[in-house]
C-alpha cells in the first residue's frame, strides 16, 4: 500500500511542528511563567524530550525523502558521492539542520533559564523563515520577521497548554490562579500577534489579492477558523474558569484541564492545516 507523498510530506511536516513548539515552548514557558517551573519540572522535561524525538525522527525521513525524490527514485543515484548532501545544500536541509541543533541544545540545557536554551529556542523557530515560500519574496526579510513573530508566538501560546494542565495538578491553588491568570493577560496579545503576523505574510505571499479558488489561501483560512475556535475556548478560559478556581478549585481546574485538551485538538487539526500548507503553492487553484 502506497502513500500520497504529498500526504506523507505534511505528515511529516506536522511531527516537525509539534516537535519544534514542544521544545522551544518549553523554554518560552520557563522564561515566562519561572515561579511555576518548581512544580512542573518533570513534565517540562518529558515535553522537551518527546519534541526533540519527534523533530531527530521526522527531519533525517525528510532528508531521505527529498534524496529520493530529486535523484528520479533511484535509492543508489540519491547517496552518490555527487548528489549525497544535495539537500543540505539547499534552504529547506539548512532549515532543518537548524532544527536538530536547535532542539538538542534545548535537551542539553535541561529547559534551564540559559544562554544555551534560549538559544536553542530560537534556532529551532529562526529556521522556519529561512525555507518555503517566503525565501522567495520581494522583502525576505520584511517577511521572515513577520514569520518569526508569528512562529514564536504560535511556540509561546502552544507550548504551554501541557504546562498549563500539570500546573492545575501538581501546584497550590494559589500559584495555579496566578500562572492562569498571568498567561490570560500574556496570551491577548500574543494571539492578536499570531492573526496579525499571519495574515501580513500571507498578503506579501499572494500580493494581497483573495482569491477563493486558491487553494493555498483556502488552507488558510481554514487554518484561521481553526485559531477563532481555539481563541474563543482561551477566552472561555480566562473570563470564566480563571475567577473560579479560587472559588471552586476542585470544579475549575477539571473543566480547565478540559478546555486545554479541546484547545490541543483544534490546535494539532491547525497544524496539519498548516503541513498541507508545505504543498501547496500561492496563487495556485485547486
Amino acid at each position: 500500500m502506497s502513500i500520497d507523498p504529498d500526504v506523507l510530506t505534511a505528515a511529516l511536516r506536522v511531527f516537525v511542528y509539534l516537535g519544534t513548539i514542544l521544545t522551544a515552548g518549553s523554554v518560552l514557558f520557563a522564561f515566562t511563567f519561572p515561579h511555576a517551573v518548581r512544580h512542573i519540572e518533570r513534565v517540562l522535561a518529558r515535553q522537551v524530550q518527546l519534541g526533540t524525538a519527534l523533530v531527530v525522527f521526522a527531519e533525517p525521513v525528510r532528508y531521505l525523502l527529498f534524496q529520493h525524490a530529486i535523484s528520479g527514485g533511484d535509492w543508489s543515484l540519491a547517496f552518490s558521492p555527487d548528489m549525497r548532501w544535495m539537500a543540505l545544500e539547499m534552504p529547506n536541509g539548512q532549515a532543518a539542520l537548524l532544527r536538530i541543533v536547535g532542539v538538542l541544545l534545548v535537551l542539553l540545557a535541561a529547559v534551564k533559564k540559559s544562554v544555551m536554551a534560549a538559544l536553542g529556542a530560537v534556532l529551532a523557530m529562526t529556521s522556519y523563515a529561512l525555507e518555503g515560500h517566503t525565501a522567495g519574496t520581494s522583502q525576505p526579510l520584511l517577511v521572515g520577521a513577520a514569520l518569526f513573530a508569528h512562529v514564536a508566538s504560535v511556540h509561546w501560546w502552544l507550548g504551554a497548554l501541557w504546562p498549563l494542565a500539570a500546573l492545575t495538578v501538581n501546584a497550590s491553588t494559589q500559584d495555579t490562579a496566578e500562572t492562569v491568570d498571568l498567561f490570560g493577560r500574556f496570551a491577548m496579545p500574543v494571539v492578536a500577534l499570531v492573526i496579525v503576523a499571519g495574515v501580513f505574510v500571507l498578503g506579501m505571499l499572494v500580493g494581497w489579492r483573495v482569491e477563493t479558488t486558491d487553494g493555498y489561501q483556502r488552507l488558510f483560512f481554514a487554518k484561521l477558523a481553526g485559531v477563532a475556535i481555539i481563541l474563543s475556548l482561551a477566552a472561555y478560559n480566562k473570563l470564566r474558569l480563571t475567577p473560579m478556581i479560587e472559588e471552586r478549585p476542585n470544579v475549575a481546574t477539571a473543566r480547565l484541564r478540559q478546555s486545554i485538551r479541546l484547545e490541543w485538538v483544534f490546535a494539532f487539526l491547525v497544524l496539519v492545516l498548516t503541513g498541507f500548507v508545505t504543498t501547496t503553492t500561492p496563487g495556485m487553484s485547486q
